[in-house]
């Protein structure tokens, strides 16, 4: 599968009332009028699948957001500029290994002496694919 392009978020694992883990689409998710407005931000997000070997996660910035701040934020290596009125805050490393995809999902530890392997298999999906607790489809 070639992942080289633009996602977007489709849908994420949440948990119910009941505390089971259900799929819930962006629209479910956005109309809860109990959600949080910055936490909303993230489903606006887009995922850049890159043949350097990285995904990038890029949002917009706020209008308002003051120049100074931006500068700091990218001189200190928090975000990379990625086009005007955007930054990409996340860069992760991905791969292509035996036809299958994974991600480098920075998880670092042990397990009963066991070094944890911190790539992460790519899921191919009906419309597109499971990044995490995120299903991506292609975006315009």
């Amino acid at each position: 599968m070639n992942v080289i392009g633009k996602w977007k978020i489709a849908a994420s694992l949440t948990y119910d009332d009941n505390g089971k883990q259900v799929w819930k689409t962006v629209e479910e998710i956005k109309s809860d009028p109990e959600a949080d407005p910055f936490d909303l931000q993230m489903y606006d997000s887009i995922f850049i699948f890159s043949e350097d070997g990285f995904v990038r996660t890029i949002v917009a910035l706020p209008e308002d957001t003051p120049q100074e701040e931006i500068d700091a934020a990218v001189e200190a290596g928090e975000v990379e500029l990625y086009a005007p009125g955007f930054i990409a805050m996340e860069k992760t490393p991905w791969k292509e290994e035996n036809g299958k995809l994974y991600f480098d999902s920075g998880v670092e530890g042990e397990v009963l002496d066991e070094k944890v392997d911190p790539w992460t298999e790519i899921i191919p999906t009906d419309d597109g694919i499971q990044y995490a607790m995120l299903r991506l489809v292609r975006a315009e």
